[in-house]
């Protein structure tokens, strides 16, 4: 082969690469770096949801510290007369309790919410929609319901009414659209 032809083909050489790396990263088909924002974002959702969660945590400990009086030292048998009148008024405290909950049953509420989902957004989008409104406990369960029935690429980019009443095959339902 001579120079010329040698430097032909590696000039072709190159013009394809550059041609191969362009295509890779603006067709509309590549997702990678999408898929590495939708993390990013994910991540910092969950960052403030916890954050959020710690900080109420510590509020209630502050709250039952607050609340619950430091004891003090006793003799023995003050402590003893102390206990004894204490578990009386915890069994008197019990039967009250128990005759409250027989005739009032306690009732959670429904919690109605909106989720949206936008154009090309994941499934796992209304899910962790729905776990930040506590409509369910857990988005991961959620999505893996979802990827089990294969509801997850029937999901409707739009907005829908949920409440907390809805089993996981309702919800599916109502963002599907249907």
């Amino acid at each position: 082969m001579s120079k010329k032809n040698i430097r032909i083909l590696s000039l072709g050489f190159f013009v394809s690469a550059i041609i191969i790396v362009l295509t890779s990263l603006f067709l509309p088909g590549n997702h990678s770096a999408e898929g590495q924002t939708g993390n990013v974002e994910e991540l910092e959702t969950e960052i403030t949801y916890l954050e959020d969660k710690v900080a109420k945590l510590e509020v209630a400990q502050a709250t039952k510290e607050v609340e619950q009086p430091k004891e003090t030292e006793q003799p023995a048998d003050e402590a003893k007369e102390a206990d004894d009148k204490e578990e009386a008024s915890d069994n008197t405290k019990d039967e009250t309790d128990q005759n409250k909950d027989d005739k009032e049953p306690k009732e959670t509420p429904v919690i109605k919410t909106t989720v949206t989902i936008g154009e090309g957004e994941p499934s796992s989008v209304a899910a962790q929609q729905l776990e930040s409104e506590k409509i369910i406990k857990d988005r991961h369960e959620f999505d893996k319901f979802l990827e089990d029935k294969k509801y997850a690429p029937l999901v409707r980019p739009g907005s829908y009414e949920i409440n907390s009443d809805m089993t996981y095959e309702e919800m599916a339902q109502k963002l599907m659209g249907r």
